[in-house]
């Protein structure tokens, strides 16, 4: 079985390769917003894991949370991330967590 990350890298190779202008259109936009932004990649990283669990996309759980491990946050501070976002959205994004917690084992051993 293929990891989330995985999943998503292949899925952005489909789009790339079938709507490249659209891509390539998407990936300027959020890199834009990234370069202009006044908030830390390690930031930038942390509340967007809180955005995926808020989303309910397994596969951006896992991308962010690699995402921000390397930008040097912390176990406590990704798994903090993703409670506030359970703090927002209650019981059904608790479940989320578990996206959270498999990337984190994986990555701080």
């Amino acid at each position: 079985m293929k990891e989330p990350a995985e999943k998503a890298t292949e899925l952005f190779r489909q789009m790339n390769k079938n709507r490249r202008d659209i891509f390539k259109a998407y990936q300027g936009f959020t890199a834009a917003i990234k370069k202009g932004s006044a908030i830390e990649d390690k930031y930038q990283s942390l509340i967007l894991i809180a955005c995926s669990i808020l989303s309910q996309c397994d596969m951006c759980i896992s991308l962010h949370v690699q995402n921000a491990a390397s930008h040097g946050a912390t176990r406590d501070e990704i798994i903090d991330a993703g409670l506030l976002a359970v703090a927002m959205g209650g019981s059904p994004k608790m479940m989320y967590m578990r996206y959270v917690y498999e990337e984190v084992d994986k990555l701080f051993e």
